[in-house]
């Protein structure tokens, strides 16, 4: 059966299945016994959010796992409360000055004693069972780079609406099925792969692990170059939830989406003429033509918010 979850006033919390959800868990346990999770948290000033995360993690069953903090020098009491959680299986790692969330990953690829890395934002949070079924997904081929998931967005407190959901799942179903082609999709989005991102140690090693001289789109440049010799694979799920706060209010989120826009187009040329992608390179897929087509919906929508 369906499981609906609310809060006391009736905001809708998640959606799930009963009944079977202990065999999954069993099952997902014999199947990830053998190896263990690396769960990468970079933090900047969320004190008010990392215990829920830290709390997500920690309660995943059927892997053995660390959670590695970074906490990218935070004014705020981020470090006390990631500390303050007291479990051996949690290490926060202070960078003295900030250096930004690529050196935040690399530095988590360093400390890390697992060959899967799961990346979980330090105000977000993830659903029991996610870390089993992201390493089951990575595992199942040895093709696979990158496993991600579904996600929700939630507010501040951390609910949302059944009808949000509901067109969520829609939107989802029908823009992001399991058989994508993430080569051309990627090209259109740099959000088809950003949810509970996990890979391989060794695959993001050998790639030379992530790129600390862009400040954001990180994670879009490190699917471009997984790419090229690995598949990534989808869990058609809502295994992770985003938190919607103060400090990612919907007017910085459109924002964020336009300066993506120019960022996208930085990472693709760089990636493209330094030859670590080239299947952008042939006839099916036309840069100027995309760059015509995303300057016309930047400038309609710009016009529509007049």
């Amino acid at each position: 059966p369906r499981i609906f979850c609310f809060d006391r006033s009736r905001r809708f919390l998640f959606a799930g299945y009963g009944g079977g959800v202990g065999r999954e868990i069993a099952r997902m346990k014999q199947a990830t016994q053998d190896f263990g999770i690396t769960v990468a948290m970079p933090a900047y000033n969320a004190g008010a959010f990392i215990r829920r995360a830290l709390e997500s993690v920690l309660s995943q069953e059927g892997v053995e796992l660390e959670i590695i903090v970074v906490d990218d020098a935070s004014t705020d009491d981020t470090v006390e409360v990631a500390r303050s959680v007291n479990d051996s299986r949690c290490r926060v790692l202070q960078n003295e000055s900030r250096r930004g969330i690529g050196y935040c990953h690399n530095r988590v690829l360093r400390e890390s004693r697992f060959e899967i890395i799961s990346h979980v934002d330090a105000d977000d949070w993830i659903r029991k069972g996610a870390l089993c079924k992201l390493a089951c997904a990575l595992e199942s081929e040895p093709g696979i780079g990158l496993a991600h998931c579904y996600y929700l967005d939630v507010d501040e407190n951390g609910s949302t609406t059944i009808d949000e959901f509901r067109q969520r799942r829609t939107a989802f179903r029908r823009q992001r099925p399991v058989e994508l082609d993430y080569r051309n999709a990627l090209g259109r989005s740099a959000s088809y792969a950003n949810a509970l991102r996990t890979y391989r140690r060794s695959t993001l090693r050998a790639l030379g692990g992530f790129n600390e001289k862009i400040p954001f789109g990180v994670d879009y440049d490190m699917a471009l170059r997984v790419l090229e010799q690995h598949e990534i694979r989808l869990v058609p799920e809502f295994l992770y939830f985003r938190r919607l706060h103060s400090h990612n209010t919907t007017e910085s989120l459109r924002w964020k989406r336009y300066r993506m826009w120019f960022r996208k187009y930085w990472i693709r040329r760089s990636l493209l003429r330094g030859g670590q992608i080239t299947y952008w390179s042939d006839a099916r897929f036309d840069l100027a033509q995309f760059l015509a087509q995303e300057w016309q919906i930047f400038r309609e929508r710009i016009r529509s918010s007049r």
